[in-house]
């Protein structure tokens, strides 16, 4: 995918169009419904997991990009404002680089990056319930429809520059709204028996010598892939 700032007219109309209809949106809107009923706690973590994933989605789109939002806008309009009091919010909260919101959304944390002590799996019911309920309350979710909307009337370049800005702030409200948080969707589900059996065989395998092993050569070219030396 080219550079979200490279992009020509027509690509980057594409990918408002793909970032409006990513699942996250689907998926904020079940939760939203869970919460509305006060579902048990089993069906919110359900729901969760698939927002959370959702979110780790949407993310991919923008994470290259590295622009100042507010760059270029014209500083007395009332967006404007809005924009940079949001954005100046952002960054006095925000306690992570890129590069390690990037590894944290792969489930990893660089040694720069200390995991967060709350573990979204260990909040207490209320707790859980509250943080639920605080992120499918925030901005991107409104400034989608906008979006939609917008999209729907053949805007102008300059209207989708704005509004796709306007997106983004959201997104790292969304971003700082997660970030004092630990999530790992795998964390407390239990290994199939069979294949637990068979990962503790291969252990016993291979500490008897048994087991055969590949070098990382036998690797690469199994894979055909070539090896380089960076040093």
């Amino acid at each position: 995918m080219p550079n979200i700032t490279e992009m020509n007219p027509t690509e980057f109309s594409e990918l408002l169009h793909t970032l409006v209809n990513e699942e996250l949106f689907k998926s904020r809107e079940r939760l939203a419904a869970l919460l509305a009923k006060d579902s048990p706690q089993e069906a919110l973590e359900a729901e969760f997991f698939h927002f959370h994933g959702d979110y780790v989605d949407f993310a991919y789109w923008l994470e290259d990009y590295e622009e100042d939002p507010l760059e270029g806008l014209t500083p007395d309009t009332p967006l404007a404002k809005k924009l940079k009091r949001q954005r100046e919010y952002v960054l006095a909260n925000r306690k992570t680089t890129l590069k390690e919101r990037n590894f944290r959304r792969m489930g990893l944390y660089l040694y720069s990056d200390p995991m967060p002590v709350k573990k979204i799996v260990e909040l207490p019911p209320d707790e859980y319930r509250n943080l639920l309920r605080f992120l499918v309350a925030q901005e991107l979710f409104p400034v989608r429809e906008r979006l939609v909307a917008l999209l729907a009337q053949n805007p102008s370049d300059q209207a989708l520059d704005i509004a796709f800005r306007e997106l983004y702030v959201a997104y790292e409200l969304l971003e700082v709204a997660f970030e004092d948080y630990h999530y790992d969707p795998d964390e407390g589900l239990e290994l199939r028996p069979e294949f637990a059996e068979e990962l503790e065989q291969r252990i016993a395998d291979h500490e008897a010598g048994e087991a055969k092993m590949f070098t990382l050569e036998e690797v690469a070219k199994e894979f055909g892939v070539k090896l380089k030396c960076t040093r």
